[in-house]
């Protein structure tokens, strides 16, 4: 069986751009300024900021502690931080509210 030709076009239109990096959490990221990151988010309508957070804060935080503290599933969670996600205002509420009990806990 011949090998399949293919066009060297999609190859060559790569050189010499820079390409995306994944995501790599800071470790200098607070809890102070991810609640405060996510009430600006929340009041300025930019659910990408939003779901951004949520990504940093499952990054950063173990997820068993935040399901047991919220409520929320392990895929709830996730989910919350998908593009296309539309996490109802209850479970928002729990999320922040995890964090403020964070925040507290850091204080003390």
């Amino acid at each position: 069986m011949p090998k399949k030709k293919t066009s060297k076009k999609q190859e060559n239109s790569l050189t010499g751009k820079s390409t995306a990096k994944a995501y790599q959490p800071g470790t200098d990221v607070s809890i102070l300024g991810l609640r405060e990151a996510i009430i600006e988010a929340l009041f300025e309508a930019d659910y990408d900021t939003f779901r951004g957070c949520i990504a940093i804060l499952l990054d950063k935080q173990n997820y068993q502690d935040i399901t047991d503290e919220t409520g929320l599933s392990k895929s709830t969670l996730y989910r919350m931080s998908e593009p296309e996600s539309n996490p109802t205002l209850e479970n928002v509420c729990k999320v922040l509210s995890y964090i403020n009990n964070l925040q507290e806990l850091e204080a003390a």
